[in-house]
């Protein structure tokens, strides 16, 4: 082998181990931003660290998002479900997250640049606000998907988020939930949607619930 296909190869090589150690310092700071968020918030963050690229690959799929066109993102946090939504959302698709913990509203604004994404301010009981405010979404969402930490919320709160999703999704629309508790989310599903279907993921750390909700109820 010549000494230019030599340096070339080490080149190659060279850029691909320098990518790969960028990613990998990413992960770790995902993981150390999360880890700490939690420690200073936890009343508001309910896992210790970011979602698994698997589950969110499996929320995406239970969501049906290749085949929608608006999609709300409830509690992104460092933004792991966000971005395998974006990866599988199609080119004239929207997505709109919404966050409340500021680092992680910095983290987000910071990493995500795609134009089909709004990050909103704001709090997951305005989702059907938005669906009134924001004409591309007023058919209403396609898909919502929450990794909201519902066990950790009064029971009024947990009502509130769910009654104003069901308001916003659109006529064929589906809810998404990540749960880690395992059962304190899926009686409050079944008061507000007709349909509701659970299953775990073990290989999860920790092991996930994922709740897929159907036909909101009508509200008396």
């Amino acid at each position: 082998m010549s000494s230019t296909r030599m340096s070339n190869s080490r080149d190659r090589h060279h850029r691909s181990d320098s990518v790969i150690a960028r990613k990998a310092l990413a992960i770790l700071r995902s993981y150390w931003d999360f880890l700490g968020a939690f420690a200073s918030a936890h009343r508001t963050i309910g896992a210790v660290a970011p979602t698994s690229h698997a589950v969110a690959e499996r929320m995406t799929r239970l969501a049906g998002i290749p085949h929608v066109r608006t999609v709300a993102e409830l509690g992104p946090g460092t933004g792991p479900i966000t971005r395998s939504i974006l990866a599988a959302l199609p080119s004239n698709g929207r997505l709109w997250a919404f966050e409340v913990y500021e680092p992680f509203l910095d983290q987000l604004r910071a990493s995500i640049d795609d134009p089909r994404f709004t990050l909103l301010a704001r709090s997951a009981e305005d989702v059907n606000a938005i669906r009134q405010e924001d004409a591309a979404a007023a058919g209403g969402f396609d898909a919502i998907i929450s990794s909201v930490p519902f066990s950790l919320m009064e029971p009024e709160q947990t009502r509130a988020i769910l009654r104003e999703a069901g308001k916003a999704l659109g006529p064929d629309g589906v809810f998404v939930a990540l749960q880690y508790h395992p059962r304190y989310l899926a009686p409050y599903l079944r008061d507000a949607f007709e349909t509701v279907e659970r299953s775990v993921y073990p290989w999860n750390v920790p092991p996930v619930l994922l709740l897929r909700a159907r036909h909101p109820r009508r509200q008396e």
